[in-house]
């Protein structure tokens, strides 16, 4: 058995590894990697037309973005994943489509109808509900984003592919499975370094509080750029419940980009969230995605949203494009505002480099002009990812466990701290290893 790596491999984005035996396959997630320039993974066409099936963690683009483009290029393998990641899907394909149907470039790449067909074709299961494609193959809770999941493959002593996994609970999941049982491991070390200690939820959101009332304060607007999926809805959510408490003081959280769409998603999919949220749901009149706070522009030109001070929660969670431009061409350059970066920033994304000082803003269209920001711009760590510490945890919670490999992710920390009880490989790109 062979595991061979186009993408994801001492980076992060564009994950896509392929498990191989014989005839038999399958693809471990099909995603880009987004930034100044949308990357691929490194697959030939013929090598793509072979693949016979695929296994998505979650939602996210990094992960799951470049299935249209296989569907474009005359394959057809069987895609298996969760019901809130296909639904999730739903949103963010067809987005990444509309964005970026204008470049030439990925017009002639995939089409809708791609997207269209990926997401008919796609073949719904639910945790720990094992099935059959080439391999015996069962999923488990990652705890990333709803719906995300492990892929456990039964076959060579159990092979684990994480996705991406949170290891705490949080305001809408659960944290990830773990104590399974597997000879390979393929973890997720975005967090991989050792410095990569995020704080508690506790301690993020009383920072977050803090400089959104310091704002308001001085009659300024709070502008929140979020991914879609995951982050903004747990954000939302813990705006909500610091206004009730009186933390923070009222004031209107303007939902903006997909955001909304994605919403409704996680409120359909309850069934997948943390049993405080179905209760909530369930047993009282008091359901967190419908909130009388939240509120949404009433129009293109977002007027009664710039009218007073507000938090607003929009996309995109880097700045690489979507309705977060239109706020930093208005806001961005009055001090009292302020900018929260709530999410990693990948190296080279506008976001990274505004988060390192950088004073002015290129759109992605080149004819929109430069955005002086002379705004507040904070950090505040917030991850559904697991820290240093806690992929440690999870990797020797695995039972069984020989060798791990180590991907997505550009720090190689882990490594050193692991090799000491197992087998620890940080493979490069087109790397291929017997299993």
């Amino acid at each position: 058995m062979r595991l061979t790596f186009y993408g994801g491999a001492q980076e992060v984005g564009r994950t896509c590894t392929v498990l191989e035996e014989g005839q038999k396959n399958l693809m471990l997630d099909c995603g880009i990697k987004l930034g100044e320039k949308t990357e691929y993974p490194l697959l030939h066409d013929d090598e793509l037309r072979r693949i016979r099936n695929v296994t998505i963690s979650h939602a996210h683009l990094d992960h799951s973005g470049y299935l249209p483009h296989v569907y474009a290029k005359g394959a057809k393998p069987r895609i298996f994943l969760t019901k809130p990641t296909r639904d999730l899907m739903g949103v963010l394909l067809p987005d990444y489509y509309r964005i970026h149907q204008g470049e030439r470039e990925t017009r002639k790449l995939f089409t809708s109808k791609n997207v269209d067909d990926v997401l008919k074709d796609a073949r719904m299961h639910e945790y720990k509900e094992p099935f059959a494609s080439d391999f015996h193959i069962t999923f488990h809770n990652a705890g990333h984003v709803m719906g995300s999941a492990m892929t456990h493959v039964a076959e060579a002593g159990g092979i684990v592919f994480t996705g991406d996994i949170c290891m705490r609970k949080t305001r809408v999941l659960d944290p990830c499975d773990r104590n399974l049982h597997a000879r390979t491991l393929l973890m997720e070390s975005t967090y991989g370094g050792k410095d990569d200690i995020i704080p508690s939820y506790k301690e993020s959101y009383q920072k977050m509080i803090h400089v959104i009332n310091q704002t308001m304060n001085k009659g300024g607007h709070v502008i929140i750029p979020s991914f879609g999926i995951g982050r903004a809805q747990e954000v939302l959510l813990a705006l909500d419940d610091y206004m009730r408490s009186g933390a923070l003081a009222p004031t209107k959280i303007f939902i903006d980009g997909m955001i909304d769409k994605s919403m409704k998603i996680y409120r359909h999919n309850a069934f997948y969230a943390n049993d405080d949220i179905k209760k909530r749901i369930l047993m009282s009149e008091d359901d967190p995605f419908k909130s009388p706070n939240f509120h949404h522009p009433r129009s293109k030109s977002r007027e009664d949203v710039l009218k007073e001070p507000s938090i607003i929660v929009t996309t995109s969670g880097m700045l690489t494009g979507g309705p977060v431009m239109f706020y930093l061409e208005k806001l961005g350059s009055n001090p009292r505002n302020t900018m929260i970066f709530v999410g990693y920033q990948a190296e080279g994304t506008p976001g990274s480099r505004v988060l390192l000082g950088e004073k002015v803003l290129q759109p992605k269209d080149p004819r929109s002009r430069p955005i002086k920001l002379g705004l507040r711009v904070e950090s505040v760590r917030l991850s559904g990812h697991a820290d240093f510490n806690e992929l440690i945890q999870f990797a020797h919670s695995v039972k069984g466990l020989k060798k791990i490999f180590l991907m997505h992710g550009e720090k190689t920390d882990l490594q050193a701290a692991l090799e000491k009880k197992y087998e620890v490989i940080v493979p490069r790109m087109l790397d291929t290893y017997s299993i």
